[in-house]
């Protein structure tokens, strides 16, 4: 683990996802505020999907409750410079029924252990602005082929699912054999 860098758990103030970085170079990461220490979690754009997505399938399973809850995220803000980053291993999400809380965990990729790096409790208002913004962050990348379902760049697309733009390269002394 990373000098400085602790175990943290706790009910997060304040939480986002975001995009470092243009389409194709992107950093994706989760921020929260626990307990006044910034976590940022660097996540695969797959990790952020699935977690967008598992998010919204918790809270659609769960029972609407009549309890005034909180608007989100309160304007605090975060110290991006934290020592408590790191690159995301294994997540898991649960839900906190004594609490009413979403539980956000998530392993360091670089640590051998089962301890979490992070265990982050939210709100169903901010777990559906992270489902949300999850989303949209995933879906600002790249635009995605259909029919190779490979991301296409800025540039001119070479598809092997087209004829003739399969990209090859010959070994004429191989060729020449053959004959």
């Amino acid at each position: 683990m990373d000098q400085g860098a602790v175990p943290v758990e706790g009910d997060a103030v304040r939480a986002m996802v975001e995009a470092i970085g243009e389409p194709g170079q992107r950093r994706l990461r989760l921020v929260a505020l626990i307990d006044q220490l910034t976590c940022v979690i660097w996540m695969e754009k797959q990790q952020l999907q699935a977690l967008g997505i598992a998010l919204e399938q918790v809270l659609d399973q769960l029972d609407d409750v009549s309890i005034v809850e909180d608007t989100g995220n309160p304007p605090v803000e975060y110290d991006l410079d934290t020592r408590q980053q790191f690159r995301a291993g294994r997540m898991e999400l649960g839900y906190d029924e004594r609490r009413d809380r979403l539980v956000i965990i998530a392993h360091d990729l670089e640590e051998t252990g089962n301890d979490p790096r992070v265990t982050c409790r939210i709100t169903r208002s901010q777990a559906r602005d992270l489902s949300a913004d999850a989303t949209l962050v995933v879906s600002a990348g790249r635009a995605i082929c259909p029919l190779c379902m490979n991301p296409m760049g800025p540039g001119p697309h070479v598809c092997p699912g087209q004829n003739g733009h399969l990209p090859t390269h010959f070994d004429t002394e191989e060729l020449e054999d053959e004959t």
